[in-house]
């Protein structure tokens, strides 16, 4: 068994995708992590609605791989993406349309059609998922209702990573993680809920097999290696494909660990050796997602920095160019709590900004903030306080109370934010690893390749490269006074 190995995972984020590669020496106890190519995800806007563009994502993704083989021969590579999204390919493995996007308005008051037809706490019980109004199940009602034409002539449906594997592989399956996504799977059995989808006129026909994270799913078509010949023989491996499930497989959590992946949207929860499906996890609206190593991730939604990065696109469009670093360190400047927003208000849902914020605040009767810096801290601030909500919530459903928050992704970086969930929660927070997407996929890679025995080992690896960063709580009081004083804007804690 060779010492040294090197790696591909691509990270295809709702608003940016990457090429990671992965330089491991196992013999030494090392591991590298490296850009290699870095693209925004591209999307296409038509008369039908707001779309991605799959087969210029796989383009990218197919030179990022090149990238990725330009310093030697690669021993694996494996692709994840966000959840919920399909594209529907026919017999003959053609793409019908282009695959829609979760922010499109076609889901728009289905979620509570297909409620009022099966039930809620009917609906929560059979997949354990919680009630998100773009979740893959509306998304294929609304298929049905809008083209049932496209959806006859389907013979798979498969989940935004699964069709880059198809087009990499000729694979037809479902990786288990992003399945679980789909609010189609019933929790018990792992596969899919036939019934309920009949009931519901969702044709079951194009839902292809499970996978488990960590399949080899073959090696590069013809078609690919001829464009790409680094990547001719290359095993393709299925990670954890939902990217939230390779970010938590990059660390431990479980017990009084709780994780928080924080980016455009923030995941709070914790590891679970089982689904925690009752009637205290439907209130909170908690989902119970597939893991790795037979592990469940019960956490639930929360919109994380979307709003702040709405408010940054604001800006620039109005001339006002802010450095991401200096308008931190001017909130950090900021007084805590002036202002709060609900995060998850469905007004900050599609395109927020600036004013949205501050509307926000003058209809809910408390101080406007009128800086850039002050909105900042308004948002900031506000996570922090739907992050205790859900640290509070969290250990209701589990009946374990939390001491340490991972925060992983690309929020970990944000330090402001780090302190104030320390301060807010009253829990040691523990940041990074900000890559934990790209390298939860490189650890289920590794494992499957048998560069590493266990996940174990290939978490120990990880820890060891990217050594996280504590904050301890302090001031704890003022947040306890803020979120008793907003308690009336949805901050229930």
């Amino acid at each position: 068994m060779p010492a040294t190995w090197r790696i591909a995972a691509g990270d295809l984020g709702a608003t940016s995708g990457r090429v990671m590669r992965a330089d491991v020496d196992t013999a030494a106890g090392t591991l590298a992590l490296t850009e290699v190519h870095r693209f925004p995800t591209p999307t296409v806007t038509d008369a039908t609605g707001l779309h991605w563009d799959a087969p210029r994502l796989f383009d990218l993704v197919l030179a990022g791989l090149v990238h990725a083989s330009a310093t030697g021969p690669l021993d694996s590579l494996g692709l994840d993406t966000w959840g919920v999204d399909y594209g529907l390919i026919d017999e003959a493995g053609d793409l019908l349309g282009l695959p829609y996007h979760y922010r499109d308005t076609r889901t728009d008051g289905v979620m509570e059609a297909v409620i009022a037809r099966v039930g809620r706490q009917a609906l929560y019980d059979r997949t354990g998922i919680q009630f998100l109004p773009f979740n893959t199940l509306y998304q294929v009602v609304a298929e049905q209702r809008d083209a049932p034409e496209r959806l006859a002539r389907a013979a798979t449906l498969l989940t935004m990573p699964d069709l880059l594997h198809f087009w990499l592989t000729g694979a037809r399956g479902v990786e288990y993680t992003n399945a679980t996504t789909t609010q189609m799977l019933d929790w018990r059995t792992g596969r899919w809920a036939v019934d309920l989808l009949d009931d519901l006129g969702v044709p079951t026909r194009v839902l292809p097999p499970i996978v488990a994270p960590g399949t080899r799913l073959g090696v590069p078509v013809a078609a690919c290696a001829n464009r790409a010949p680094a990547i001719a023989g290359v095993p393709v491996i299925a990670p954890a494909c939902h990217d939230t499930g390779s970010a938590v497989a990059s660390i431990q959590s479980g017990g009084g660990v709780a994780f928080l992946s924080s980016g455009t949207w923030s995941l709070l929860g914790t590891e679970s050796a089982t689904p925690v499906v009752s009637r205290a996890s439907l209130a909170h609206n908690f989902t119970n997602e597939g893991g790795v190593a037979g592990t469940t991730r019960v956490l639930r939604n929360i919109t994380g920095l979307w709003v702040l990065e709405g408010c940054l696109r604001g800006w620039r469009t109005e001339g006002q160019a802010f450095a991401v670093e200096d308008l931190l360190a001017a909130a950090a400047q900021r007084p805590a709590c002036r202002a709060l927003i609900d995060p998850d208000d469905q007004s900050f849902h599609r395109a927020p900004d600036a004013a949205a914020v501050q509307a926000w605040c003058g209809r809910t009767g408390q101080s406007v903030p009128e800086s850039a810096s002050d909105v900042a801290r308004v948002v900031l601030d506000s996570l922090a306080l739907a992050y205790r909500r859900g640290v509070r919530a969290l250990e209701m459903v589990t009946g374990v109370q939390v001491h340490t928050i991972r925060v992983i992704g690309g929020g970990a970086r944000n330090r402001v934010l780090n302190q104030a969930t320390a301060d807010a929660t009253g829990c040691r927070v523990l940041a990074g690893p900000v890559e934990a997407t790209a390298l939860g996929n490189v650890a289920v890679q590794l494992v499957a390749v048998g560069a590493c025995r266990t996940l174990t080992d290939a978490r120990a690896l990880i820890a060891t490269a990217f050594p996280p960063e504590e904050f301890t709580p302090r001031a704890t009081q003022v947040w306890d006074q803020a979120a008793e004083r907003f308690g009336n804007l949805k901050f229930d804690m």
